[in-house]
């Protein structure tokens, strides 16, 4: 029962099936997609570095896009019934599931709770209870404007540093702190980060390069240097 129930979340093209959830989704500016589209993408690396043989997700959105800009919804894990050494043919009485969902600019993380406890509801098959727990620690979505002057200054300098433009890229990461000081003071927070892709973030073997401590510690002398040049709200 609950693998059927957690089927009826995407279609078979891997679009979310949650009435409403889309509603709230931001379309990219012209500018943002073509932002997007200039960043190199190697679909083969992309393939090798994930491990997997095949991509999948929304057919109408690029990788990138899938990834940067779209909404998910996720099981993150599933359990139930024996789970010891040996063979035990008895049917489980209870099964659980932890779903999570990544939002993206509007979206509000209640409604998408009430959105998706809907669904539950509505699909859940005779004879089977179904018991939702929200979990309360939840965040907005947040992104900062590619034109905001906080971003200039980091465009700057990057510039300086590494002498060439660099590309505008979105990350589907969790910094709640960053919706709650929109929210909360009208503030925007540049996102400005050294960590290279191959060192692993939130692995048990990550680790961060000290050439790259040290570069970012010049770095953020000078965005102070070049925020204080600009006018930001």
């Amino acid at each position: 029962a609950l693998v059927r129930l957690i089927d009826t979340m995407h279609t078979p093209q891997g679009r979310i099936a949650v009435a409403g959830f889309y509603d709230a989704v931001r379309p990219l500016t012209e500018a943002e997609q073509a932002q997007i589209d200039e960043i190199p993408y190697d679909e083969a690396d992309y393939k090798a570095e994930l491990g997997v043989d095949e991509l999948f997700g929304e057919p109408d959105h690029s990788t990138y896009e899938r990834a940067w800009t779209r909404p998910t919804l996720e099981v993150n894990g599933i359990w139930g019934g024996f789970q010891g050494e040996g063979v035990k043919t008895v049917l489980p009485s209870s099964a659980h599931a932890k779903i999570s969902c990544r939002l993206v600019p509007d979206q509000d993380p209640g409604q998408i709770v009430n959105l998706l406890s809907t669904h539950i509801e509505k699909h859940t098959p005779p004879g089977v209870k179904v018991t939702i727990i929200p979990n309360p620690s939840t965040a907005d979505p947040y992104l900062i404007p590619y034109d905001h002057p906080g971003n200039q200054a980091a465009v700057d300098v990057h510039k300086e540093l590494f002498g060439k433009e660099p590309y505008y890229a979105r990350m589907g990461g969790s910094i709640p702190v960053c919706g709650i000081f929109l929210k909360e003071l009208g503030a925007y927070t540049v996102n400005f980060a050294f960590g290279l892709k191959d060192e692993n973030i939130h692995g048990p073997d990550e680790f961060f390069r000290l050439k790259s401590f040290w570069r970012a510690q010049l770095a953020y002398g000078m965005l102070l240097e070049q925020l204080s040049e600009y006018e930001l709200k």
